[in-house]
């Protein structure tokens, strides 16, 4: 047995060479005899000088040549040593595709397919892999370099870059050198729309598509192959196409907008989109399309509402600023007498006793004060002049300016109905809750579209620093905000825009970033809230706190992956303000600012 293993351990070096031998001599019998049974492949993959994979039927690797050491920078050592399978150096991607095909080595078939390499170094080198099964049950695959097989000059790498190489070559096949320009000059948006996995579109000038990416395919249903060519429109409806043409009069004036439209699916359904789009430098058209299928669904949850509220047995009156009626639903008509048509436009003093005219003013005055009032109980007058015992719920409706534009009544009939106090109380509240939750959905969604836009916009990066204090000082009720970028070479955080604070605070222009606050927020990739932040010992500047009165700070860092972009400071004198943000709220918006500037700075 000893003179087998000695003559196997022999045949191994001999075909491998000696120092790869010191790594692959420990494998098991099973793994040594896997690779010399493959010994012809392994010689015609270095005669071609193609990359050799082997792996035992757990997809362990048992051997690579240098060929594949060389083009994914890990050594053979690494490989053994880790047990690092088959599809270790691919993309995620690849590594699906891969999975789908072992599934036909265990049953004997071989098969040949396309997957991306994701080299020690971060390149990404697109290959065809060969791939068929040995006997004991493994694999083995000699997998060609694509970039080898074609000369690429600098246009050509900067579009593999930005498409991956099944894209690359549909792009290069299909349309114009021109054309493939445009999209290398409008990457930045093609990046943006695909980290906030959206859709993208690329027109020229006749409105003929040059380019749609890969989550325009998905949501349409058509290949890129199957749009490229075909008229902007050719995947909306009816009323889409008629709002499309009058956009694109907008592009020949060099003119952005947006408006919304319905995707005709490729399977006949529909799919409302938000377009955003913007005229190129050869007179065509880009845009990023942003599915509003949550959104719509949120209008529909709304319009549900409105007709709870319109048939619901309560009595509930929506009156304008001037508190002239506007709804009068099924449930007043019942209490009061009223039909609708009877009292819109009317005010609702119509209701009220003369004798309690006092009285209701006074309930003006607290509503004013407190925004609402809650289960007062009164009397009203019906139709026929009677009066019937009510409590009174009233909420004050405002814009997302905190303008008045409405006020919410809810009466109940407490004569017979003072047992349905409780329920009404928690119907009353669900519905304020669903008003406030709606505008600041509406909020949050106008202030990310327009820092979207203003990041693909020809705007300076200061009015994209503008943009993003005012906005998040608006969605969160902060008192302060103080955005600063990070200068990696000094290792210095720099202000680059600041809202709600003294021009004091511009002294304190740049910060160490070593065991700052913002540091320790990077490290733990979340924001930090400081409830008593003047009694913290690391914010450094103690005295402008204090002079400003401040209480409570929101730290957010800014980052993509592993690369610092800035931090953005959120100050309240009040801490009650910060106590119902959500952090992860506070995440996806430090998500949404970083990529903003991010794509600026590109």
């Amino acid at each position: 047995m000893l003179k087998i293993d000695t003559e196997l351990d022999e045949k191994l070096k001999k075909l491998v060479g000696e120092n790869d031998f010191e790594t692959v001599k420990n494998l098991p019998r099973e793994g040594k005899e896997t690779i010399l049974k493959s010994s012809g492949a392994i010689s015609t993959a270095n005669i071609m000088n193609q990359c050799f994979w082997i792996g035992d039927r757990k997809h362990n690797t048992l051997y690579i040549n240098k060929a594949y050491r060389d083009i994914t920078g890990y050594t053979l050592e690494e490989f053994i040593k880790n047990r690092c399978k088959c599809d270790f150096p691919f993309t995620e991607e690849s590594k699906q595709t891969i999975s789908k095909h072992h599934v036909l080595r265990t049953q004997g078939i071989s098969s040949q397919y396309e997957a991306d390499i994701l080299s020690k170094d971060g390149k990404l080198i697109p290959v065809l892999v060969h791939g068929a099964p040995t006997e004991e049950g493994g694999t083995v695959g000699i997998f060609s370099n694509l970039l080898a097989m074609e000369k690429l000059n600098r246009q050509d790498r900067q579009l593999l870059e930005i498409l991956g190489y099944k894209e690359f070559k549909i792009i290069k096949k299909t349309i114009k050198p021109e054309d493939q320009e445009m999209i290398i000059k409008i990457s930045p948006a093609i990046h943006l729309a695909n980290a906030w996995n959206q859709a993208f579109w690329l027109g020229d000038s006749k409105h003929r598509t040059i380019y749609a990416n890969p989550i325009y395919q998905k949501t349409t249903g058509y290949s890129l192959e199957e749009c490229i060519g075909q008229q902007s429109d050719f995947c909306f409806d009816e009323e889409s196409k008629r709002r499309i043409a009058e956009n694109h009069k907008l592009r020949k004036r060099g003119i952005s907008s947006h408006y919304e439209g319905t995707y005709l699916t490729k399977k006949g359904n529909k799919v409302p989109v938000l377009i955003i789009g913007a005229p190129t430098e050869t007179g065509g058209t880009h845009g990023i399309h942003i599915n509003l299928t949550e959104s719509k669904k949120m209008a529909a949850n709304k319009q549900i509402a409105e007709q709870i509220i319109r048939y619901s047995s309560e009595a509930i009156v929506i009156l304008d600023k001037d508190r002239k009626i506007e709804l009068w639903n099924s449930g007043a008509e019942k209490i009061f007498g009223y039909r609708e048509e009877e009292v819109l436009d009317k005010t609702i003093s119509l209701l009220i006793p003369k004798e309690l005219e006092e009285e209701n003013d006074k309930l003006r005055e607290e509503v004013e004060q407190k925004t609402f009032l809650k289960n007062f109980e009164t009397k009203r007058l019906s139709k026929n002049g009677e009066l019937i015992d009510v409590s009174l719920s009233v909420t004050r409706v405002t814009d997302e300016d905190n303008n008045i534009i409405g006020y919410l009544l809810i009466y109940a009939d407490i004569t017979q109905k003072k047992k349905t106090n409780t329920e009404l109380q928690k119907r009353f509240e669900a519905i304020q809750d669903a008003y406030k939750e709606l505008g600041l959905q509406k909020r949050q969604a106008d202030y990310i579209y327009e820092i979207i836009d203003m990041a693909v916009s020809k705007s300076n990066m200061e009015s994209l620093g503008r943009l993003i204090v005012s906005a998040s000082c608006m969605i969160t009720k902060a008192d302060g905000a103080v955005l600063r970028l990070f200068d990696k070479e000094k290792n210095l955080l720099k202000m680059l825009s600041c809202l709600g604070v003294s021009s004091k605070w511009l002294d304190k222009n740049k910060l160490q970033f070593a065991n700052s606050l913002a540091e320790m927020a990077f490290a733990n990739k979340r924001p930090i809230i400081i409830h008593d932040i003047d009694s913290s010992p690391k914010h450094r500047s103690q005295s402008l706190l204090k002079a400003h009165k401040f209480k409570t700070l929101i730290l957010i860092p800014l980052f993509t992956e592993e690369n610092l972009i800035g931090s953005l400071s959120l100050y309240a004198t009040d801490p009650a303000k910060f106590r119902l943000i959500e952090t992860d709220f506070l995440e996806r918006f430090g998500k949404q600012c970083s990529l903003a500037i991010y794509v600026k700075k590109v």
